[in-house]
């Protein structure tokens, strides 16, 4: 048992060795990510049992953001496929949608938060209303973010896409595949996130 714990033990060791060094920061921030998410979550429903504790109306765009970030993610999935598949105008196109349905999903929460200021919900209304605010502005900052490399990648696309012979080293370099590949799992990790927080809103405020 022992001697096959510790063959168990170095095979993962030695597959944590052969990950890239971008994957390993990225799961790492993945992981420091969603602590940070997990610790303010905790914190916001415990901050539901205080006697101050005023009731959130969540407004109706914040479904429709709920709609655009799950719809992005769809948008999204195929790219790595699409990029080693040589589909260069499908990609293109799902890159490009992704964008746009990510411009809508900043819009709403933009939209969300106006409406929350009109309602006199203020970041400084009470600790669960502060709680709302830092949750969704993390995700926020985390969001533009991933929408900014979106559009950075966009562009090294279309510049790739203009030339074969570009392309082709670009389909051959490993780097090329992980800013895809790490594009998509980043974009789906928001959107569970979201997904998460927002069902946290309805059911608890």
């Amino acid at each position: 048992m022992d001697k096959n714990t510790k063959k168990e033990d170095l095979s993962f060791f030695e597959r944590v060795e052969k990950l890239h060094p971008y994957k390993m920061i990225f799961i790492l921030s993945l992981v420091g990510s969603s602590l940070i998410f997990l610790f303010l979550l905790f914190s916001f429903f415990m901050s539901l049992g205080n006697e101050g504790h005023k009731d959130i109306e969540i407004p109706a765009v914040f479904a429709l953001s709920t709609v655009l970030i799950g719809a992005s993610s769809f948008m999204i999935h195929p790219i790595y496929s699409l990029f080693k598949a040589e589909e260069i105008s499908s990609l293109l196109t799902a890159l490009r949608f992704t964008f746009f349905l990510g411009l809508g999903f900043a819009l709403c929460q933009f939209l969300g938060w106006k409406a929350l200021r009109e309602s006199d919900v203020l970041f400084s209304s009470d600790v669960t209303s502060s709680f709302f605010y830092v949750l969704t502005g993390v995700h926020a900052l985390h969001f533009l973010a991933a929408h900014t490399y979106l559009g950075y990648l966009i562009l090294q696309t279309q510049r790739i896409s203009k030339d074969p012979v570009q392309y082709l080293i670009a389909e051959t370099n490993p780097y090329w595949h992980l800013k895809y590949e790490l594009l998509t799992k980043g974009w789906h990790f928001l959107g569970i996130l979201w997904a998460i927080l927002i069902l946290s809103f309805w059911v608890f405020l």
